[in-house]
């Protein structure tokens, strides 16, 4: 029996000289899973395109290379799969607290090149890219809880765009409370627009963004691993499913239920 193919689907950007860390961690998850054949692509802006990764596969797992689980998670990711006709999606990628140490670790970083530790800090803002919606947004925040019990430090979630505050206005808020050394750590996967716009929020330092470090390969490993492990175990699929002429969804599927708002 063939192993079922992996397709890592992100967003893409159109930013000049952006990393291409999604290259990378599919290559490292391709070494966590011999045998499977992994590709990846873009929602948008970028190739391959989501359509290209698909092509001649059956059945893949697909997981969202997207920390919280938003529009592109909700509505185009299921399109694309019911378009091509079968296949998982699986959870995306937050808030992990595998996800929420390497922000730490990024942060710690940047502050010693800054030639300090974080100890020195008053605050941290984490900024994340921002959503209409309140389930993404709740992630951000509990991933700045989780960041605040790593570091022992006060974590104030802010954001990039469509959601208040905006991470310039929450290093200005704190500035105004009295605190005199605010880093900001990024929320975000990958360098782009959003990760470019952070260095213009005054604050002390901005932190790299997570990008292809080997626990974010190790979670999309894991969520690949969990979708197989829970069709064979009830052939219901552990995402959402999507045969040729329907839409079908396991009703007690866990993934199907994460990615739901609430509101």
């Amino acid at each position: 029996m063939n192993a079922r193919p992996l397709v890592i689907l992100a967003h893409g950007t159109r930013a000049p000289g952006a990393r291409p860390v999604l290259e990378r961690v599919s290559a490292q998850v391709a070494a966590l899973l011999p045998g499977v054949v992994v590709r990846h692509g873009y929602v948008e802006f970028q190739a391959p395109t989501a359509r290209q990764a698909f092509s001649g596969l059956h059945d893949p797992v697909v997981v969202p290379f997207f920390l919280g689980g938003g529009y592109h998670v909700l509505h185009d990711l299921p399109g694309l799969l019911a378009e091509h006709g079968s296949g998982t999606a699986t959870r995306h990628l937050g808030p992990e607290p595998a996800i929420v140490k390497v922000v730490a670790d990024r942060l710690r970083w940047a502050a010693a090149g800054h030639g300090h530790g974080t100890a020195g800090l008053d605050g941290v803002v984490l900024a994340g890219s921002g959503s209409f919606r309140r389930r993404p947004v709740r992630e951000t925040e509990q991933a700045a809880a989780l960041l605040s019990q790593e570091l022992g430090l006060p974590v104030r979630p802010a954001y990039l765009a469509k959601t208040s505050p905006a991470a310039h206005e929450a290093v200005a808020s704190w500035r105004q409370e009295g605190a005199r050394t605010i880093a900001v750590a990024p929320y975000l996967l990958a360098e782009g627009k959003f990760s470019r716009a952070l260095h213009r929020s005054e604050a002390g330092f901005v932190a790299a963004p997570i990008g292809a470090h080997p626990a974010v390969a190790r979670i999309v490993a894991r969520r690949y691993r969990e979708a197989v492990d829970s069709q064979l175990d009830s052939r219901l699929g552990s995402g959402v499913d999507f045969e040729l002429g329907g839409e079908a969804r396991g009703p007690a599927d866990r993934h199907v239920v994460d990615c739901i708002p609430s509101s």
